[in-house]
């Protein structure tokens, strides 16, 4: 594919401005059974006379690919949700279908099928999968990954040209929070988490905005997410597990309590620590029920490494939720662990900090009341993560636990 580039000099104010639209190059096509995807790569001009970003370029440039889906050669019409024709930015066959089946995304996605009529006498069925979803479209197998969720796909508005034309992975595709795709029977089944009859159906609890889904039930019947609400009384946000089964479209919830199941952030609530402190069982009717493990003694507290968002930013070990007595607990260890430190301690109202010196490098600990947390942070990254690891696997062993408080005091 070329683009002819016109000499600046040959270009007047007139010509100029008119190069700023669009062009658009034809590409081949991918042929499964009776339908077809092919593609065109349609660039946008723009002047960044007022762009940061441009790099010191004049006119600047977004590719954006729209596909053209046909059926036994003649075009597949999509619409939008107000009757227009959709522009459809990524097409992708599904490789484990029954039978020949796409979905082609817009700000709608699309289940493109083949009837399985006679040859010559066929016709391709369009099911709406989600409606109306923005300019990002986000996909999830539920069950690539030994049975749980895998990783988050997503979808906008630019060349996706290089990207596979075949989709596969799973029998359940999650697709934008909203639907889920049974592959192998080519199945729609849409589930409402946002109506106000569901909100009460889920006695009030929310899903968390932003979190990620949590887990994949056994019997493949349910989804789990996270879920939240405030608590007028306490002064507090309470928290519960919201499973749905998405073939009843239907919404239950399972309140918990952060401390009893070492939940300190919304990303610790992954498919791992829900097999550590729930259970799946089933009621008389064989319907999958999810439930609180009922613990006599709950695993030992732990810490964990937080980064802040961005590259290169260093890495901390963080304990929550910590008593101050955690401090102590610390620095008793860590002096009998490497005898050389001698920390500068300073104990102030709400909060205790150390510095100390190891090796060279520069370490602080910090114990705060407010956060009820520890943070032990330095430049050098590798004896960090020694230290770090080393102290949680006393932790892990049991160690220290009476240096842990409670998130959610009654």
């Amino acid at each position: 594919m070329k683009t002819k580039h016109l000499p600046y000099y040959l270009l007047s104010n007139t010509s100029l401005f008119a190069l700023l639209g669009c062009s658009s190059d034809a590409q081949n096509q991918v042929t499964r059974g009776p339908l077809s995807i092919g593609y065109t790569l349609e660039r946008d001009y723009s002047l960044n006379l007022y762009k940061s970003n441009s790099n010191g370029k004049l006119i600047g440039t977004h590719t954006t690919s729209y596909f053209k889906i046909t059926y036994q050669g003649k075009r597949v019409g999509l619409t939008t949700t107000e009757g227009k024709k959709a522009q459809i930015w990524e097409a992708r066959f599904l490789s484990d279908a029954p039978r020949t089946a796409m979905l082609a995304t817009s700000n709608s996605i699309y289940l493109i099928t083949d009837d399985n009529g006679s040859a010559g006498a066929g016709q391709a069925l369009v099911t709406t999968v989600t409606a109306a979803g923005g300019m990002l479209s986000s996909y999830k197998w539920l069950d690539s990954d030994h049975g749980q969720p895998g990783r988050e796909q997503t979808r906008t508005p630019m060349d996706n040209s290089g990207s596979s034309r075949f989709l596969s992975g799973g029998r359940y595709l999650l697709v934008n929070d909203r639907s889920v795709l049974d592959v192998h029977k080519l199945t729609n089944h849409p589930f409402d988490l946002i109506s106000e009859a569901v909100i009460q159906q889920s006695d009030g609890f929310v899903r968390v905005s932003g979190a990620q889904l949590v887990s994949f039930s056994p019997g493949q019947a349910q989804l789990v997410f996270l879920g939240s609400r405030y608590n007028q009384q306490r002064n507090r946000t309470d928290y519960a597990l919201l499973a749905v089964d998405f073939v009843k479209n239907e919404v239950y919830a399972v309140p918990f309590r952060p401390s009893a199941t070492h939940f300190i952030w919304a990303e610790d609530a992954t498919s791992d620590w829900l097999a550590t402190y729930f259970d799946w069982t089933t009621d008389r009717k064989g319907k999958e029920v999810l439930r609180v493990h009922p613990y006599t003694q709950h695993p030992p507290w732990h810490g964990r490494w937080a980064q802040n968002p961005g590259d290169d930013q260093p890495i901390r070990y963080e304990l929550k939720p910590v008593l101050p007595g955690m401090f102590d607990h610390f620095m008793r260890w860590a002096k009998n662990q490497y005898p050389a430190i001698e920390p500068k301690v300073d104990r102030s109202e709400g909060m205790i900090s150390a510095t100390f010196t190891l090796n060279g490098a520069v370490f602080n600990l910090y114990v705060r009341n407010d956060y009820k947390s520890l943070t032990l942070e330095s430049t050098n990254q590798v004896l960090l993560k020694t230290i770090g690891d080393q102290f949680d696997g006393e932790l892990r062993n049991g160690r220290f636990q009476d240096g842990f408080g409670e998130m959610d005091p009654d």
